[in-house]
């Protein structure tokens, strides 16, 4: 979190944000703080997760359109945790900050199950299967999905990490120039119903619970308009990296496995033309650019740790070099 948004947040802004759901908040257990304050609390012996969004980061509109957008998934099917209204009958509460600026409190049921890991036994095909699965069939949802405009979440191009220089001032030329290029290619991209919508975008294994067989999605907090081959592509980049930071060899093979059972189980719910495919090393490179620029906004990256420091450094390179993370050929899906 900023240390601007940290010096005005308190714990007793979450007992108040507590009370307006009900829901005890006297010793909440921190979940993240990256974007959002994330806590896990309780109502008579049930777990709860309680969200606090800063205005810095959202809009109040923005979090009622994400919020609206996961009742319109639950309501055709999707396995998602419930978003629950306050004492109100309000999905959204704000609680007032020490310099008079707002947070956004939201309660959410928490998902069943355990949170995925790499070295895990079960991480494996069927996990894979109905990873895909479970985004196909979101996609086929969000199809429909026709909101009001003040509820209307934000296109791919107005996301602020798409422009490193707001982020530090001696930027590479190297990386300006391949922020430049992928932004040029985005934007001659075609966009219709079949290839383009809102979509979580953000659907690693940290934001999901697996639970006999399904996975129920959490962390909406980045939907936005965009290419459904850009939801594809984050699953694999995460998985890469994370592959990579535990040391394991062969990732362009694992790669490949993956994402024949992924897109396997993606078919099941939705059909993307072949050429959309075609499209995820760009949306790979895309999201190094975002990343990138979010450790430049979030951390001191002079003073960083050796781990963070090196990782900052190999996505640099990476776009310096119009790298992907990993080799990814469409023809692998298929």
């Amino acid at each position: 979190m900023e240390a601007a948004v940290e010096r005005i947040f308190s714990n007793e802004l979450v007992k108040l944000a507590g009370d307006f759901f009900q829901v005890n908040a006297g010793n909440p257990v921190k979940l993240g703080d990256a974007e959002n304050y994330v806590f896990e609390v309780y109502r008579d012996g049930t777990p709860y997760i309680l969200r606090m969004t800063h205005q810095s980061h959202r809009t109040r509109d923005q979090v009622l359109a994400e919020l609206k957008w996961i009742e319109h998934l639950q309501n055709n099917g999707s396995e998602i945790p419930k978003v629950l209204t306050s004492k109100e009958k309000n999905l959204v509460e704000n609680v007032e900050g020490a310099d008079g600026t707002e947070f956004y409190c939201c309660l959410f049921e928490k998902a069943p199950g355990v949170r995925m890991n790499v070295t895990d036994e079960h991480f494996d095909g069927p996990l894979f299967f109905e990873w895909g699965r479970t985004i196909g069939q979101m996609h086929k949802q969000t199809k429909s999905y026709k909101p009001e405009a003040k509820y209307k979440r934000l296109d791919w191009y107005e996301e602020e990490l798409l422009n490193v220089q707001l982020y530090q001032s001696d930027v590479p030329e190297q990386v300006i120039r391949q922020q430049e290029v992928i932004k040029q290619k985005l934007n001659a991209l075609p966009v219709h119903q079949d290839n383009f919508g809102l979509i979580h975008s953000d659907i690693h294994n940290g934001n999901f619970h697996y639970h006999e067989g399904r996975i129920h999605v959490f962390d909406f907090d980045d939907c936005s308009y965009h290419w459904f081959a850009s939801d594809l592509a984050i699953p694999l980049y995460y998985l890469m990296w994370s592959l990579e930071r535990e040391g394991i060899k062969g990732l362009d093979e694992y790669a490949a496995k993956f994402m024949r059972e992924f897109i396997k189980g993606y078919e099941t719910e939705n059909i993307l033309a072949p050429v959309e495919y075609e499209t995820i090393p760009l949306f790979l490179k895309l999201r190094d650019l975002t990343l990138y620029n979010f450790f430049h906004k979030k951390y001191d990256l002079k003073n960083a740790d050796r781990s963070l420091s090196s990782t900052v450094q190999k996505i640099e390179q990476r776009i310096m070099e119009g790298r992907t993370i990993v080799h990814f050929d469409p023809n692998m899906v298929h």
